[in-house]
């Protein structure tokens, strides 16, 4: 009779080995990459008409006015596209800047939109959260207001100091 024991050790040593390996991938991601991840899926939440989940990325003290900026999507407001299009990280990756281009449409009119929303990002614990998001060029009612974008809002010169 063949001993099965030294296969069952040879196996569980390669799984504790692959899971070991798979783990310190998991686990250990910059904070370029955390950021970017964090980004991108509150931006594809809001995209696709899911802004209870894409609030949870928003920081709470601007929630409230987050969901009131939003309020018109999916009803007034169809997004056609959003992209991100450039991620700043701050040194010592506490604040970071993204810049978000949609394509939109007005449902009274069927015209298409363009506007490039600004937004700020600072870490908390572990992850990012949404301090707040301007439009800094094109429509500025894609986030609900009304009139042009102001000068300092639209001059991105000094992304994270502002």
């Amino acid at each position: 009779m063949r001993s099965v024991r030294p296969a069952l050790v040879l196996s569980a040593w390669v799984l504790s080995a692959c899971l070991g390996l798979l783990s310190g991938c998991l686990g250990d991601m910059s904070p370029g990459r955390k950021i970017g991840d964090t980004v991108h899926d509150m931006n594809d939440q809001a995209r696709w008409g899911r802004l209870g989940d894409a609030a949870q990325y928003v920081e709470p003290t601007f929630r409230n006015t987050y969901l009131n900026n939003h309020r018109l999507w999916g009803s007034a407001v169809q997004l056609a596209d959003a992209e991100v299009v450039h991620v700043q990280i701050a040194p010592g990756a506490e604040n970071a800047v993204a810049f978000v281009s949609y394509s939109w449409y007005g449902t009274d009119t069927m015209t298409l939109h363009q506007s490039v929303v600004r937004q700020r990002w600072a870490a908390k614990g572990q992850s990012y959260a949404l301090m707040s998001e301007v439009v800094v060029q094109g429509d500025p009612q894609l986030l609900g207001t009304k009139g042009d974008v102001t000068s300092t809002d639209a001059a991105p010169i000094s992304l994270l100091n502002q």
